[in-house]
């Protein structure tokens, strides 16, 4: 019986609440390293990334990238219960880059931590909605808000680790109440209890009349759907005489497709008629052109040959005329010499006789 009356008394006190602190399990220790840097190894076009060793020895061709422990504070506000309950959450979120993360980003080592907080802004801010979300049914106010501080920090770290990120995270969260600003939370958890059972009442009562009003909503929406169902009969009719009159319209196109296909058919026909003529009419005039060229090239030989036959007739007679003259000199030069011998005999014949 004491030790009932004692629970009973805590109970009412919200000892229980204030001094029990659900999130007993050993805290997140994220183990952050200072010191962790990555190393550049450039020499001419090679280079080189590895984490810096503990004996390490700055070259010219070194270059060092401090892994940084990045502080990331947030702050959030959410209303509950129609604005009657305002939480307040301070959220402080430290993290660190490992080596593998470091490896698998290393265009962005300048800007590392920058990258990490626009990379995961969204998930950070899931995993703290997701966790405010759950208040909404109220069980905090009897139980108290440090579990879900605690379960929201192991969670943001859990994040973390799993994208190969250390990090450490502690959750405040703050309660404030609009009508009662002098209630906090724990020690008057029965008053918390009592204002819960008012709020519950009051939006059981709100439900109700919303579920009526929805049932008028219905009775509304099937009253509308019968008009648009009388509607949607009389578009389907006038859909049906639309769809007789596109065929109608369709077969009438395809009537005159096939006219012009035909038109078009013919017209190509000609045309290659026409160009097959205008081919033969080509062949006919360029055949009188080469015949005329003919022609030509053969009275020119023709005329080339008469002349080389004047000319070669010419060059005969001439011949002869000096073969005449030539025989004609020698005649007469034979003639003299014949005379003279006689002449010479003659005079011999006289003086001998004398």
């Amino acid at each position: 019986m004491p030790n009932e009356q004692s629970e009973l008394d805590a109970w009412l006190t919200g000892a229980d609440l204030a001094d029990g602190d659900p999130a007993d399990a050993m805290p997140w220790v994220a183990d952050f390293d200072p010191d962790r840097q990555m190393v550049l190894r450039r020499l001419g076009p090679y280079q080189k990334y590895y984490p810096r060793p503990k004996r390490f020895i700055k070259r010219f061709y070194h270059r060092l990238y401090p892994l940084a422990i990045a502080y990331w504070p947030q702050r959030k506000q959410i209303k509950l219960f129609d604005e009657f309950c305002t939480l307040d959450l301070r959220l402080e979120l430290r993290f660190q880059a490992t080596f593998d993360y470091a490896m698998k980003n290393l265009d962005r080592l300048e800007h590392l931590n920058e990258h990490i907080k626009q990379r995961y802004a969204d998930i950070v801010e899931d995993v703290v909605q997701r966790e405010l979300t759950n208040l909404a049914d109220g069980a905090w106010i009897q139980n108290g808000l440090n579990a879900v501080e605690a379960r929201m920090a192991l969670a943001l770290a859990e994040t973390f680790v799993q994208q190969s990120l250390q990090a450490q995270a502690m959750c405040r969260i703050d309660v404030e109440f609009s009508e009662f600003e002098s209630v906090k939370l724990g020690r008057d958890s029965v008053y918390l209890n009592v204002l819960r059972k008012t709020y519950e009442f009051n939006r059981d009562r709100t439900l109700e009349l919303a579920r009526q009003q929805r049932l008028l909503e219905q009775e509304e929406i099937v009253e509308r759907r019968r008009q648009l169902e009388h509607l949607a009969q009389t578009a389907e009719l006038d859909l049906q005489a639309q769809a007789i009159e596109a065929d109608k319209q369709c077969r009438l196109l395809a009537a005159q497709q096939g006219q012009l296909a035909e038109q078009l058919a013919l017209e190509k026909r000609l045309q290659v008629e026409r160009l097959r003529h205008e081919m033969e009419l080509q062949e006919m005039r360029q055949e009188a052109e080469l015949r005329s060229q003919e022609k030509q090239a053969a009275r020119r030989r023709l005329a080339e040959s008469l002349h080389l036959a004047d000319q070669l007739a010419h060059q005969a007679a001439q011949h002869e005329k000096q073969v005449a003259a030539d025989i004609q000199r020698r005649l007469r030069e034979q003639h003299l010499r014949q005379t003279s011998l006689l002449n010479d005999e003659g005079l011999n014949h006289d003086n001998q006789t004398e």
